[in-house]
């Protein structure tokens, strides 16, 4: 540069400066334009319009410099690449399987909503086909048009939710199975119109043959030798719980590049072959996850932006604006309305038909009507063909951009999928009877939340035949390489499985089973559920599990965890324990193990770790809640348990209905155990808040749980009891376990005493069904 050299002017400095200018502009606009509910797609798509000929590409130096067609090459062909292995990507961790037993909700609304736009947009473009501007009049390319926006592309639609914290949803779950029964057609139906039109371009029966022999021969390929090869990889040369090796990796990969080349050879999309080895392949650990933590988070995030950007780029807004091209933009801007509205009343009047309401019926059609890359790539690839001039391209990728844009921030205005559970009726241990079934949704993350969660239930259930529990044992895991979300019942994996032995669900069910073995019959019954989504929605399954099952209390362990040498903490866990707090339909406990876990992850015994357990009564909603867990535990046959209740001195108390219903309950509990041995009620009066925790200090270390209301909020409620905690939440370090809980849980404090904390849904969160 400094001997007066241009730099730009050689392949590989121009190729990092495009891509990095691409990639800056890209996180500025996203910066921007995620505060107004926009998605990726749209903002890779503005940054290319914005330098493309419509803003700065109108400079004749700054597009002779940076995008010349000669500079523009390379970079192409990068994102060509970076297009092929997102598609093989998408097809591995697309999972099939969602296709056996689809709802009738997905197949009416994915049906519908292709046929309808179809039936509404080609009879009218037939009808005014002679009308239309010429290039229009004897091109394909309002049927391609048609065919296209009438399909909803599982890719699109999967990155889409997943931006949205939308994929484990009742809609999102909905969407995803009617837009991959939409695609796997559209995908066997253009590979059936591809050969239908080389076979009508061949000139001999040979070419023919010839065309059909090499499509066979491909098919037959991926399913009986890519197949069983990528199998073999996966489960024999993987070791469980690994990603794949490099050389496995590179295999891989380059199976998908010639997945490519090979269809293109013989005459079909480039973009056949990698989707169709991707379903091929086997989703989730290690192919899907590998994909994902290699390719998907490194080469397809920093080239696939660029992909979009130069589709953008390509988009000449100023040439929409001269009226020669106003004939061609209304007949276009009419196909493509026609598409969209005919696709939104077909989705939402099947919808209605399966009696949805009316509002989720149009956030479904929304969801479907989402365009993205897969519609880009279709754009681009009629222009190439020369079905679409520069004028139409520009016209097409401008209207792909607005539906997004339109569509993605009305599905956040109008959906809220926490909005069920905060309107659900609320569940509470307060008023469920004593020998009533006792439902509890117990959530584990890994196998060593099991053993100290199964010695809690063994101590603290009290099951009998005449006082059932009922266990809904849920494994969360997060969704890596997969595009869609899972919940539903745990079939053990069968011994024969080429996938190896028993899973970690499997052996974590296999110890709730022991427990539901070792109770009398009839007393304990165990559901079995997994559950795999990203960690930043897991809590809608959670929260949906215990609606559906109508749960009284959900129990949760603590995100911190100790071996007694060191403490590890897992922030994605407290961030879903705090979301369950904030949405669940019932009551919420939180267990803190400071010394349960003994022994091996998911071991069993018949006699329990837990012997004596203390509950602090300070009065107020959350404390009811506690004690009426609590008063389950003396039935358990071997679990003491000693109530202190706190007063403060000289309060008078204000007479209100909260304080009423404390004396009440402490009333009833005592009527019932007060000839049983085991069970302790003593009254503490302190000053203030520093003889709360004095008491606290004292008498903790004497037993093996503790347990507390959560006390949380602002509730009016505590008034009469805020004097015995006053102060004691200044230095809170885990609001989630409310201010005596976290004094419990603190590292120095109480270290070998486990904590089980409560809390009693608010009211003010939920109204009655």
């Amino acid at each position: 540069m400094f001997l007066g050299d241009q730099p730009l002017r050689f392949s590989l400095p121009l190729l990092l400066v495009q891509v990095s200018l691409i990639l800056v502009l890209s996180a500025v606009a996203n910066l921007v334009l995620r505060r107004l509910g926009q998605s990726r797609f749209v903002t890779h798509m503005l940054v290319g319009v914005l330098l493309g000929p419509t803003v700065l590409g109108r400079s004749e130096s700054f597009r002779g410099v940076l995008f010349s067609e000669r500079g523009t090459y390379i970079l192409e062909s990068v994102s060509l690449v970076a297009l092929i292995l997102f598609l093989f990507s998408m097809g591995v961790k697309t999972d099939l399987s969602l296709l056996r037993r689809p709802s009738g909700r997905a197949v009416a609304v994915g049906i519908t909503g292709s046929l309808v736009p179809l039936a509404v947009t080609l009879p009218v473009f037939h009808a005014l086909q002679p009308s239309l501007p010429e290039d229009l009049r004897g091109s394909s390319l309002i049927t391609e048009l048609a065919v296209r926006l009438s399909l909803s592309s599982f890719p699109v639609i999967a990155d889409a939710l997943s931006d949205l914290d939308l994929l484990n949803t009742d809609l999102g779950r909905i969407a995803l199975t009617a837009s991959l029964i939409t695609d796997v057609t559209s995908w066997f139906l253009r590979a059936c119109s591809a050969a239908v039109f080389l076979i009508s371009e061949a000139k001999s029966p040979a070419f023919t043959a010839q065309i059909l022999a090499s499509f066979v021969a491909f098919v037959l390929f991926v399913g009986f030798v890519a197949r069983p090869a990528g199998r073999y990889i996966a489960y024999k040369r993987t070791p469980a719980g690994a990603l794949l090796s490099e050389g496995s990796f590179v295999v891989v990969v380059i199976a998908a590049l010639l997945s490519a080349l090979v269809t293109d050879a013989i005459g079909f999309k480039y973009m056949i072959g990698p989707m169709m080895l991707g379903l091929a392949l086997p989703g989730g650990m290690p192919i899907g996850a590998t994909m994902t933590e290699r390719l998907d988070s490194f080469f397809i995030a920093l080239f696939l932006p660029v992909y979009m950007a130069l589709s953008g780029y390509r988009t000449d807004l100023a040439e929409l604006t001269k009226e020669e091209t106003s004939e061609k933009w209304c007949a276009l801007e009419l196909f493509v309305g026609l598409c969209v509205s005919g696709k939104l009343v077909g989705c939402v009047a099947a919808g209605l038909f399966f009696a949805m309401p009316f509002r989720d019926a149009a956030v479904l059609a929304l969801m479907l009507n989402i365009r993205g890359i897969v519609e880009v790539a279709a754009i681009n690839n009629w222009g190439d063909t020369m079905k679409a001039t520069a004028e139409h391209y520009s016209i097409l990728t401008l209207s792909m951009v607005l539906i997004t844009a339109v569509s993605t921030p009305l599905i956040k205005l109008l959906y809220d999928p926490s909005g069920q559970f905060m309107r659900a009726k609320r569940r509470t241990l307060e008023d469920l009877r004593p020998s009533a079934d006792l439902r509890l949704l117990t959530c584990l993350y890994s196998e060593d939340h099991a053993a100290p969660l199964i010695d809690l239930l063994e101590a603290s259930a009290g099951a009998s035949r005449e006082s059932p529990v009922s266990l809904i044992v849920l494994h969360l895991t997060e969704l890596v390489g997969r595009a869609a979300s899972v919940l539903k019942p745990h079939r053990a994996a069968r011994k024969n499985s080429s996938s190896g032995g028993p899973t970690p669900s499997d052996r974590i069910m296999n110890a709730f089973r022991h427990l539901e073995q070792q109770a009398a019959p009839g007393a304990v019954t165990v559901s079995p559920y997994v559950a795999q989504a990203p960690y930043s929605s897991m809590h809608h399954d959670v929260c949906s599990l215990a609606h559906s099952r109508k749960a009284n209390l959900i129990l949760l362990p603590f995100h911190k965890s100790s071996d007694g040498a060191r403490s590890t903490a897992n922030n994605s866990i407290r961030s879903i324990n705090r979301a369950v707090l904030q949405y669940a339909p019932c009551s919420v406990a939180i267990l803190v193990d400071h010394g349960l876990a003994a022994g091996s992850a998911c071991a069993t015994t018949t006699n329990s770790l837990l012997q004596r357990a203390a509950l602090y009564f300070l009065g107020g909603p959350d404390d009811r809640e506690a004690l009426a867990y609590a008063a389950r535990m003396p039935d358990a046959g071997n679990m003491s348990l000693t109530v202190v209740r706190f007063k403060l001195r000289n309060w008078v108390g204000m007479g209100g209905s909260d304080e009423a219903r404390d004396e009440e309950v402490l009333h009833q509990f005592w009527t019932r155990h007060r000839d049983n041995d085991r069970v302790v009620y003593v009254e503490k009066t302190v000053e203030d808040a520093e003889g709360t925790a004095s008491v606290v200090r004292s008498m903790s270390e004497k037993f093996d749980l503790l347990i507390v209301g959560r006390r949380g909020g602002d509730d009016k409620d505590l008034e009469g009891s805020a004097a015995l905690t006053s102060g004691l939440s200044d230095w809170s370090e885990f609001p989630e376990l409310g201010v005596l809980g976290d004094m419990l849980a603190s590292a120095e404090f109480a270290s070998r005493v486990s904590i089980l904390v409560i809390q009693q849904q608010p009211i003010k969160n939920t109204t009655a069904c």
